[in-house]
Parts: structure tokens; sequence; C-alpha cells
């Protein structure tokens, strides 16, 4: 027997109102966060993801515009997604205690929680971008919907 391939636990969509260029995806017991977002973020054009205690920054290639965040947890290491054009693809690892991740804007947390399932875990993510150069040049003029999208993978780290 070769490998066993890996399954997809759960999937969510999350539309995601991208401001100032970002979002972190974070503990959603900010309680525990020592440094709750934006604070501690990287200067604009920082990497793709960087990782902070308990959260992850991603940097945007648009200032302000709404992106589709497609968000599956696997129960084994995936494939490397080849479905699209993908502009960034960074991995970082990431421990949740409550296994819930809130997505936060400069404005705050948004509503819809992100569920790991499994709390007190530390994660693989895995995350992809696309639409980035379209939306560089789009949010110079409005907010663009759904131009630049996101993909994030997340397996159990052993």
């Amino acid at each position: 027997m070769g490998m066993m391939m890996a399954n997809v636990l759960s999937r969510q969509l999350i539309e995601i109102l991208v401001d100032y260029n970002g979002f972190s995806l974070q503990e959603d017991d900010d309680g525990e966060v020592p440094i709750v977002y934006p604070e501690g973020r990287a200067e604009l054009g920082a990497a793709f993801l960087v990782a902070h205690r308990l959260r992850v920054d991603v940097e945007s290639a648009g200032h302000t515009h709404w992106a589709p965040l497609t968000v599956e947890v696997w129960d084994g290491e995936p494939p490397i997604d080849d479905s699209q054009a993908w502009e960034e693809k960074s991995e970082v690892t990431l421990f949740s205690t409550s296994g819930q991740l809130a997505v936060w804007v400069f404005a705050g947390p948004e509503e819809e929680r992100i569920d790991l399932g499994r709390a007190q875990t530390t994660w693989n993510l895995r995350m992809y971008s696309a639409g980035r150069g379209e939306v560089a040049r789009l949010a110079e003029l409005e907010v663009p919907e759904g131009v630049e999208r996101y993909l994030a993978h997340f397996w159990e780290a052993t």
C-alpha cells in the first residue's frame, strides 16, 4: 500500500472586507493573544504570510476590497493545489487554544469564525492567493469584489 490520500474534513467560504492591504487569522479567544491585530503588523509590502503567536497576518495586494477566503481542514497534508494560477503561496504553523479562528481587519473582527474542529492544536497552514495584480490596479479606483481570492489549507502539525 502506498501513501493514503489526505481528505477534506470541512470547507468554509468566508467573504472578507480587506482593509489597509491585509487581514489576520487570529485565535478567537483574544484574551489569549499577546498582541492583537493590527498591532505589530509588518510594514506594507511585507511577506505574504507573517506568523505571530496565535495569529497569522496576511498581506493583500489591494487596499480595500471584498475577498473570498476558502478554508479547508484536512486529515493530513493536502496535495499542492493547482486549480488556478496562484500568485502567492506560503506555509506557516499556527497554534489555536479554542479551535476557532477569527478573521481580523483594521476595523476589528469579522462576524464569521473559522472552525478548525479541534482545540489546543498546532496547525500547518498553507495559503494561496490569486488575482493580486488585478486587485492592486482596481482598488486604486473602487472597492472590488471577488478579484483577489484566497485558499487556506489547514492540517494538524505532527
